[in-house]
């Protein structure tokens, strides 16, 4: 296709003319790499709309999976809890002398522990393995466990075996291995004159030194049928004593922060409890602990 057009001077006359030609294939050739261009560009548009779309996709589903699988793993920590509570009932149903003992120090544990700092995590943890410390004590006869009167050497000897029987019964749960040092550690002492193993300092695990704190409370700070609670005062001024000797330093103090902001005292405690001697108290812990 050819055109010309006049080309005019300053005072209007035709002085030349322009002519140009267009090629109609041109015109095809640059039409049609338009369109591809276009249709190029539009594809990987769409291609990546696509991709995003497929991310978004998954994305919201593994939220939802991982949602559905925290979910589970709550349900799951809920069921292990509420087994090793039943668990724990058992035993203190075997044993007259300290009914709610485990549910109590596992309340006392983790108190502790999260004054000492630890993580939620840790800390249920910790309660947990509390629960089953005296899992031991059902393996202990119960004209043993239960009798009224003082214990013989060997009947003493059977009571204190409840460490290492609770040891055995739990060493092999694989999903909290910890769970066995509690019940196996809990009457150590940091002077090493604790029992079984004589473990001193920080060769106690770290669960078994909070748990010892916590079951050395329970056991003056709660009504027995041989002897009422000790006095409140009383009892945090022993516990204070046996820091370093029976008890771990730094768990004592966490302890004692506690009481300074009000805790451990019962609701029911007006002031009262027996002010009977340590070592009269000592006498009958050994008898029925």
């Amino acid at each position: 296709m050819t055109r010309y057009e006049p080309v005019y001077d300053s005072d209007g006359k035709c002085v030349c003319y322009v002519g140009a030609d267009l090629s109609m294939q041109g015109v095809h050739d640059y039409v049609s790499g338009y369109i591809i261009r276009i249709s190029i560009i539009a594809a990987i548009f769409l291609i990546l709309c696509i991709l995003l779309g497929m991310r978004i996709y998954i994305g919201a589903r593994r939220a939802d999976e991982m949602e559905g699988l925290i979910e589970r793993q709550k349900r799951d920590k809920e069921l292990t809890r509420e087994i090793i509570e039943a668990f724990a009932k058992v035993v203190d149903l075997k044993d007259n002398y300290t009914r709610g003992h485990s549910l109590r120090v596992a309340n006392y544990t983790e108190m502790l522990s999260k004054e000492l700092g630890y993580d939620e995590e840790t800390t249920e943890k910790y309660r947990n393995i509390a629960l089953m410390h005296d899992i031991g004590k059902v393996g202990i006869p119960d004209s043993v466990l239960n009798k009224p009167g003082k214990l013989t050497d060997d009947e003493f000897a059977l009571i204190k075996s409840h460490t290492s029987r609770g040891y055995e019964v739990l060493e092999n749960i694989s999903i909290m291995p910890e769970i066995a040092t509690g019940a196996r550690a809990h009457h150590e002492r940091p002077d090493g004159k604790g029992y079984p193993q004589g473990l001193k300092k920080d060769e106690i695990p770290r669960v078994a030194q909070i748990i010892a704190v916590a079951d050395c409370f329970d056991a003056m700070y709660s009504n027995r049928p041989y002897r009422k609670r000790m006095n409140f005062d009383k009892v945090v001024s022993i516990i204070k004593e046996a820091s370093g000797t029976q008890l771990t330093p730094d768990v004592v103090d966490a302890f004692l922060r506690l009481v300074d902001k009000g805790e451990f005292r019962a609701p029911d405690d007006d002031g009262g409890g027996s002010m009977e001697s340590i070592e009269n108290i000592h006498a009958m812990e050994e008898n029925q602990e």
